[in-house]
């Protein structure tokens, strides 16, 4: 009798919890079909929240109320991503942006004559071009500032915040300097053989290239160096005849990009030539790079052609993804998609099978645009704004 008793109690205990867990989920299910249905009522857009939780697809929720964002400069900005953080440059100032909501994160003034950013990890290296400035920052606060007594020329960041930049003397005379985020001097030597117009470190920090460029009957030639840091010499020299150097950029995986007027190349290793593009094949219309610093390279086959071919170049010196379009592209850049800026529309290609995914309308004040997420953020004049509607 006794043992019929416990089993009746214990019974009846588990009756009693199912009935428990029972009313737990359907004072759940209750709440939550209030919720929807208030949230339904209000009109909110269940994507938009989505989007907003979804800390892969921040800029998915971008709020289109606080764009367009107005900037102080009266000749425009440049806009570039770091870190999926918006980076807006002018001629006063440089912030840094939450595209959600646009938020400041971090700005500086630098009242530079012309500033000139490069950027790389968190790190972004402003240049006074053509006077004596410097300043290292990265996303969120100055890492510092400083001068020096000669023209600085051009410059470029590494991962790791070392720096190179090169100067020009009252004379002439032409310095390459290399030094870390504690402004100590790694590299410092003088470049006599012809006038420096690009260089580029890698993301290590440790290799970095310059190239020069001269005349020889009357014809420009462009001789490229790359270096080690730590090495005295260089670890190869190259000569490309009748080119004028445009870019230079390392790859993450220290490849790098020898852009010319009218031919590309590819430095393995720091000392084998890869020719993607002999000379006179591709005359360069536009050009950037992806986040792991591989080419996009917009050419035509002869100036001013109507047919123009958009490429992604990956860093073996492979061209991947030819796209041939009708019209000459304004702008080219690369997130998770090819975003190629025409006069009259923005058109969004697959990297790797180079479809054409999306295409808005635009006019011609529009000078860059870029995809973030699914949304495509242009500047105009003194605005950054966001393009929601396909054509």
């Amino acid at each position: 009798m006794a043992s019929n008793q416990r089993e009746n109690a214990r019974k009846e205990k588990q009756l009693n919890k199912e009935r428990k867990v029972r009313i737990i989920i359907w004072a759940a299910l209750i709440i939550i079909v209030v919720v929807l249905a208030i949230m339904r009522v209000a009109e909110i857009d269940f994507s938009s929240v989505k989007s907003r939780i979804s800390g892969a697809g921040l800029a998915v929720g971008a709020n289109a109320d606080v764009y367009p964002y107005e900037l102080d400069s009266s000749s425009g900005v440049e806009m570039s991503f770091v870190n999926d953080k918006i980076v807006a440059l002018t001629d006063s100032s440089c912030k840094v942006i939450n595209p959600p909501d646009a938020k400041e994160l971090y700005s500086f003034s630098c009242g530079y004559a012309n500033p000139v950013m490069t950027s790389a990890g968190k790190f972004l290296f402003t240049i006074d071009q053509g006077g004596t400035r410097f300043r290292l920052d990265n996303t969120a606060e100055n890492v510092y500032e400083s001068a020096t007594e000669e023209r600085i020329l051009c410059g470029d960041v590494s991962k790791n915040g070392n720096v190179i930049y090169a100067t020009r003397s009252s004379n002439n005379k032409i310095k390459l300097i290399v030094m870390n985020n504690s402004l100590k001097k790694l590299v410092e030597f003088r470049v006599k053989d012809g006038y420096l117009l690009a260089v580029a470190i890698d993301a290590s920090g440790k290799r970095f290239a310059y190239a020069t460029v001269t005349s020889e009957k009357a014809k420009p030639v462009t001789t490229l160096h790359t270096y080690n840091i730590g090495d005295t010499k260089p670890k190869a020299t190259f000569k490309y005849s009748e080119s004028n150097v445009i870019d230079l950029q390392y790859t993450s995986s220290g490849e790098l990009y020898y852009v010319g007027d009218e031919s590309v190349h590819l430095i393995k290793s720091q000392k084998k030539d890869v020719e993607v593009f002999a000379h006179d094949k591709a005359h360069t219309v536009t050009f950037n790079y992806t986040n792991d610093g591989e080419l996009i390279y917009v050419y035509s086959k002869y100036t001013d052609a109507n047919e123009n071919f958009v490429t992604y170049i990956n860093s073996n010196g492979k061209v991947k993804t030819t796209i041939e379009v009708s019209q000459k592209p304004k702008y080219v850049s690369a997130t998770n998609d090819i975003c190629v800026l025409f006069t009259d529309k923005i058109v969004t290609y697959s990297m790797t099978k180079g479809t054409e995914k999306q295409r808005f309308k635009c006019d011609d004040s529009v000078s860059s645009a870029s995809k973030l997420s699914s949304k495509i953020f242009v500047t105009r004049n003194q605005l950054i704004d966001v393009l929601d509607d396909e054509d």
